[in-house]
């Protein structure tokens, strides 16, 4: 998530940005949706979980349907379906209902991201310069406050609440791009589907398999009638995909990229900073019960590491001048890890409040690293592009199964409804299961940690595209 020198934006740092914000919004009230709706904490984590993985698969597929009709029309009918995805969310009253109105949502937001770059750019860049820095500071105030508005809204009018501020937000949108958004076409190559349709079969297909692991049986539960068949799916569909992209003449996954260890390491680096980032959503139930706060109330301390986060752009930017690229991932993921077992361990609200300054700088680290140096050394610039979008689902996919693996954790806690109204602090279990989720994404922030020694060392070069 870097800016250029201009502090222009593209459809990467937007794809970002949108999915940052959903988690700012909705972590704060998972433990109230679970009380509410009755369901487990592990049931509940698919609220982000599959949103963010439907996100960043339907990106690449609206961007190329995008390319195709006017842009005015497709924001319309992207903001159309997100509002849709509101309505219905905010409308349930169980797990499904709740399920589906995020993956509508996250279809819809996946159409307007292409279209909302461009209209960002193109604003940015003919307007002075006092313009770009305006646009940088909203971006960053609105990710900072959102989690303070999601506790505050969570309170007054419950978590349905937050889905009809989503809606109120597309109509906003809207009513804008009536009139600043101009017609025209997004010009922009459309992407190899065949080869994404797998790949997000066989991402899907892994969730629902770790998603059904009993961890309380321990290996054998890898041989589970639950789990065993769609594990074995999931590994397949690697298989056809990997022949369709060899037959294709614009491969999204190009086959050569899986035979050097180099780009390898990198992805499954990338795939777990993306883990380490969305284990935040553990954040504000953790701290609201150190703080003794009412459930949905730890969106401040969300916004803590937000507003850490993104002041550490400009000291990543710097770090990786001096560093290189695995310099800035390698402090990015020490400072992650550290955090995240201070986190599990420590009571205290004041020195907690620091680790979480610490967690934002660490996270803003792995995040702004520019991993696209290592991706021109080797692969070529035409296929730059489809580089950049791979990177960002293995980042997407990482986080999705984290999210899914640390909810494992809340297999044995029973669903809570009467704490919703206490500020007794979490269930015995509950508590446990944040300190091991906890523990856990700092065990994969040291895995990425030593991963990223091993990436070949690179300073940024003079004209280098400042884009990840």
């Amino acid at each position: 998530m870097v800016f250029r020198n201009n502090l222009s934006l593209d459809t990467f740092i937007i794809a970002i940005w949108i999915s940052a914000l959903d988690i700012c919004l909705i972590a704060p009230s998972l433990t109230v949706i679970a009380a509410d709706l009755e369901l487990p904490m592990r049931f509940v984590i698919w609220v982000i979980a599959l949103h963010l993985a439907v996100f960043v698969l339907a990106l690449p597929l609206m961007e190329s349907s995008a390319a195709k009709a006017g842009k005015r029309e497709w924001m319309f009918l992207s903001l159309f379906l997100f509002a849709s995805g509101s309505f219905v969310a905010a409308s349930a009253n169980s797990w499904l209902p709740l399920i589906a109105g995020r993956v509508i949502q996250a279809v819809g937001a996946g159409g307007v991201v292409p279209v909302l770059a461009v209209e960002i750019r193109r604003i940015t860049k003919i307007g002075k310069r006092w313009w770009r820095y305006a646009a940088y500071m909203a971006l960053a105030a609105i990710m900072i406050v959102v989690p303070i508005i999601s506790s505050t809204i969570t309170w007054a009018f419950g978590w349905r609440g937050l889905f009809w501020l989503s809606m109120m937000a597309a109509v906003i949108v809207f009513l804008w791009g009536l009139r600043f958004f101009q017609g025209g076409t997004v010009r922009t190559p459309p992407y190899h589907n065949e080869g994404l349709i797998f790949f997000a079969g066989a991402l899907l297909s892994a969730m629902m398999a770790v998603s059904q692991l009993d961890p309380t049986r321990g290996w054998p539960a890898l041989i589970d009638p639950a789990f065993l068949p769609f594990a074995i799916v999931a590994l397949g569909l690697l298989i056809p995909m990997m022949m369709v992209e060899r037959q294709s003449d614009r491969p999204l996954f190009h086959p050569t990229w899986f035979l050097d260890l180099r780009l390898l390491n990198l992805f499954f680096i990338v795939a777990l900073a993306g883990c380490t980032w969305v284990a935040i959503v553990l954040v504000p139930g953790r701290m609201a019960a150190v703080a003794e706060q009412l459930p949905g109330g730890g969106g401040i301390f969300l916004s803590v590491v937000a507003a850490s986060a993104w002041l550490s752009i400009p000291l990543a930017r710097w770090a990786s001048d001096h560093w290189g690229y695995p310099g800035v991932l390698t402090f990015g993921f020490l400072a992650t890890a550290a955090a995240y077992f201070t986190l599990a361990l420590v009571q205290d609200v004041t020195a907690l409040t620091l680790v979480l300054m610490v967690l934002g700088f660490g996270l803003g680290f792995t995040l702004t690293a520019p991993v696209h140096q290592l991706l021109f050394q080797i692969v070529p610039f035409k296929q730059m592009r489809n580089g950049l979008m791979v990177l960002a689902m293995f980042r997407a996919a990482g986080g999705a199964l984290g999210l899914i693996a640390i909810g494992l954790f809340f297999y044995e806690s029973a669903v809570f409804s009467d704490w919703v109204t206490t500020t007794e602090g979490l269930p015995e279990l509950w508590e446990r299961d944040y300190h091991v989720g906890m523990l856990t994404a700092a065990g994969v922030a040291v895995i990425g940690f030593v991963l990223s020694l091993l990436l070949p060392f690179s300073r940024k070069k003079e004209g280098d595209l400042d884009t990840d």
